[in-house]
């Protein structure tokens, strides 16, 4: 056995990877939670190093590689390979803990290249450059999973109003605790804010630079271990390359008591993810399943293991109901403009499953009931309200939506859902579902992508989403726009967007505006948010920012009414 502090890990070893280990997979959830787990005294895991030499390497027979610095979602893989070495320089190759070694890496040293939603993932100038910070400010409650606010930003992210974005790689630099709170003199900050920023600061330097702090352990294979020895223990220890999730671990409690859910589980899955219209498809999956089972039938939804052991049988004996609840959910998703391509949070969608499995009004027809699904999802996810702290916000949405009857049982509070009925639902950080001028002025800043989507859902009530392929088109073209420096820049703003067929829009392609409407008063009524009254030389492209300021009005005008904003007297 050997040991290490995580600096000492970084700083001391020459770590590499046999070409027998899968690349990277973890998201910058899986990095946040690792860190979150470090910065509480959690153990992290043991792992397998293999110690060999140079010369070991050359005649090994396999391929080893460094770890990456960096991590590019854009091209992903590009390790660099291990060539050259002398004989006599020591290495030591990771079998078992990639994963956890990797985001150490990136998140101490390194950045993610992340993608850039909604935008297309085959361009590199889709990507941005994120390194992770914590908010030296704000703990969580103890209802969320993680205690620490981590994330990855950009630097334009970390000047938020009320966080002290600290970035996380920094602490390596000093050599004393008493260093770290030293910099905190730079801040003007109360009593209170300066305390709980140097809690979280001594306690990030002890727990991965304090030399005396071990946190790093490992098993090591003897050096002189065949390459068939290694391999039997690499597949023995590794269970076929794949490390079981928080959510395996919690199904199997599931299975050993329930030896039908497994089957029961995947059978559910595959047709969920494969009943949307118009070709569309979700990525629904375990984690969601067990969670909204939970969520529905009025339990705790924190993945704890004595949470879902004593809440299996009722999981059973719900069967039924669950599954005709969740099989609902594709169609309505898909007829109100969501499949797998725009859904930023599924977390989202738990309270329309709690809503239908407490047997509220529902039809497929019902257009009026759609719209306030639609209204809640898009605001929603417009104004990230499952992003940080998720369990609380669903727990309080809940909390609207239900009360006891006199059996002591949670019942709709309303048997018709309603957007405005959340108007008053409190989220951590002093958010809410309320929507005034001020957020929706906002939200013509967005450019082309998932959220001016479900903005135009909004705005194109009409359109059967559902059955029909729907595509957004610039009205002025893009093409022409991007040529012009003046325009170049607010040419995928959603004031110039519309929502029109899939073949309509190809057949409009570059066309320009003013020749697409010409003499077609049809055309004039599908694109609605046309101010009136305006002649041709109006819609000419030279007029494309007067256009975009009248179009933005009016559309604006129609969210706030359809939010429900209130006016300002």
């Amino acid at each position: 056995m050997g040991s290490s502090s995580i600096k000492e890990l970084l700083d001391d070893y020459n770590l590499i990877l046999p070409d027998i280990q899968r690349e990277f997979v973890w998201q910058e959830d899986r990095i946040c939670a690792l860190f979150d787990s470090i910065l509480r005294g959690y153990p992290i895991g043991n792992f397998l190093i293999w110690k060999l030499n140079g010369e070991k390497i050359k005649k090994i027979g396999i391929n080893f590689y460094k770890f990456l610095n960096n991590y590019d979602e854009f091209n992903p893989k590009h390790n660099e390979k291990i060539s050259n070495e002398s004989p006599e320089k020591e290495f030591m190759a990771v079998l078992d803990g990639q994963q956890r070694i990797q985001s150490l890496i990136i998140g101490l040293r390194g950045f993610l290249n992340s993608h850039i939603p909604g935008k297309w993932k085959n361009k590199a100038s889709s990507y941005v450059e994120k390194r992770l910070y914590i908010n030296l400010l704000e703990t969580l409650n103890e209802e969320e999973e993680l205690k620490y606010e981590l994330k990855f930003l950009t630097k334009e992210e970390i000047k938020e109003e009320n966080k002290l974005w600290f970035e996380v790689g920094k602490i390596l630099q000093y050599k004393e605790s008493q260093d770290t709170i030293d910099i905190l003199e730079n801040y003007d900050l109360k009593k209170e804010e300066r305390k709980k920023a140097a809690k979280i600061l001594n306690e990030m330097f002890n727990k991965i630079c304090n030399a005396d702090n071990k946190i790093i352990s490992w098993y090591q294979i003897a050096s002189d271990s065949s390459l068939d020895e290694v391999l039997d223990i690499f597949v023995r220890t590794n269970s076929g390359g794949v490390v079981l999730s928080k959510t395996d671990l919690l199904f199997s409690t599931f299975v050993s008591n329930w030896p039908e859910a497994r089957e029961k589980f995947e059978e559910l899955i595959d047709n969920l993810n494969n009943k949307g219209g118009v070709g569309n498809k979700f990525k629904f999956n375990k984690d969601f399943l067990m969670r909204t089972f939970m969520y529905v039938l009025d339990k705790p939804i924190i993945m704890k293991v004595e949470n879902f052991k004593d809440n299996i049988l009722d999981i059973k004996d719900h069967w039924d109901k669950l599954k005709s609840t969740m099989l609902k959910i594709p169609e309505l998703l898909t007829s109100i403009g969501f499949s797998e391509d725009n859904i930023i949070s599924y977390n989202a969608i738990m309270p329309i499953v709690y809503y239908l499995f407490k047997d509220g009004q529902y039809d497929k027809k019902d257009k009026l009931l759609k719209e306030e699904f639609k209204k809640y999802l898009v605001v929603a996810q417009m104004k990230r309200l499952y992003g940080v702290a998720s369990n609380s916000t669903l727990t309080n949405v809940r909390n609207c939506l239900r009360k006891q009857n006199p059996n002591q049982e949670f019942v709709l509070a309303k048997n018709k859902f309603n957007f405005m009925d959340l108007k008053d639902v409190k989220i951590v950080g002093g958010r809410t579902f309320t929507v005034d001028s001020e957020t929706i002025e906002s939200w013509f800043d967005e450019n082309k992508g998932e959220y001016t989507f479900f903005i135009l859902t909004l705005l194109y009530p009409c359109a059967k989403i559902g059955n029909v392929s729907f595509h957004q088109d610039h009205m002025h073209p893009e093409s022409k726009l991007k040529l012009i420096p003046e325009f170049s820049p607010f040419r995928n703003r959603l004031a110039n967007l519309q929502l029109l067929e899939g073949t309509d829009n190809e057949s409009k392609n570059k066309e320009e505006l003013k020749d697409w409407l010409k003499n077609d008063e049809e055309r004039r009524k599908q694109t609605k948010y046309l101010p009136e009254g305006k002649g041709e030389e109006y819609y000419e492209i030279s007029n494309y920012l007067n256009f975009l300021k009248d179009r933005k009005e009016l559309m604006k005008d129609k969210l706030e009414q359809i939010l429900g904003v209130e006016k300002e007297k």
